[in-house]
């Protein structure tokens, strides 16, 4: 069963119509056939479809059910992400996506080796398309930045804000209070900076740790969210 991200002027009555880049993935890459069943996502609703017409790159799905989206997390979580090396803040967007992440903040850290091209923030948004589509998410999460660390708390102000540090004596579930909102800040494979830490502190923040081991920076953020999304 494919799934795919819609805009609402593609569903007609009891039809969704998908082309594009996103037609021709469905119809040239998975190879989807008539009779193939599929769910269209826009909006908070979901549409099981039939597809009934492959035209080129255009596929037409007839419409069999909606329901509101599901499969989110009850609790949204946000990431704030110090840029790592491209290959590594991809792998953090694509696996953060599918665990649940709701809103990735990508922070140019003191620490930072990777210094993101012009555009790249068009390649993030694109990787948590498609990891949200194949993770059967209700939403596409959002992709900010890259910015600096004060705008970048600003973003999640009202979350409660985690600082992890493996150096920290807090353990990261002993932090959980049950909030309705969390955010984790996640820094480059050098730490954060003792100027950055303050911030945080300023900023309400707690300091964290994931346990005895140290995780790698691309890591470390997707086992953190993992642990929770998993809150009620």
């Amino acid at each position: 069963m494919f799934w795919a991200f819609v805009e609402a002027s593609q569903i007609s009555g009891s039809s969704v119509r998908i082309d594009g880049k996103k037609g021709h993935h469905l119809a040239r890459v998975l190879r989807v056939r008539p009779g193939e069943r599929g769910v269209a996502v826009t909006d908070g609703h979901e549409y099981e479809l039939e597809v009934i017409e492959i035209e080129g790159e255009r596929v037409v799905g007839r419409v069999l059910g909606e329901r509101s989206a599901r499969g989110e997390a009850a609790i949204p979580v946000a990431l704030l992400q110090a840029v790592l090396p491209n290959p590594d803040f991809d792998a953090v967007i694509e696996g953060g996506t599918a665990v649940g992440i709701r809103r990735f903040v990508a922070i140019q850290a003191a620490r930072s080796i990777g210094r993101p091209p012009a555009g790249r923030l068009v390649r993030w948004q694109a990787i948590a398309q498609s990891a949200a589509e194949q993770s059967h998410r209700g939403e596409i999460p959002e992709v900010a930045g890259p910015m600096g660390l004060s705008p970048a708390l600003d973003r999640v102000a009202g979350s409660r804000l985690l600082a992890l540090d493996p150096a920290a004596s807090t353990p990261l579930m002993r932090a959980i209070d049950g909030s309705p909102a969390y955010a984790i800040a996640v820094g480059p494979e050098g730490g954060w900076t003792d100027d950055e830490m303050t911030t945080f502190r300023d900023r309400g923040a707690i300091a964290v740790n994931l346990g005895p081991r140290v995780l790698r920076a691309r890591l470390a953020p997707v086992v953190a969210a993992a642990i929770l999304v998993q809150q009620r």
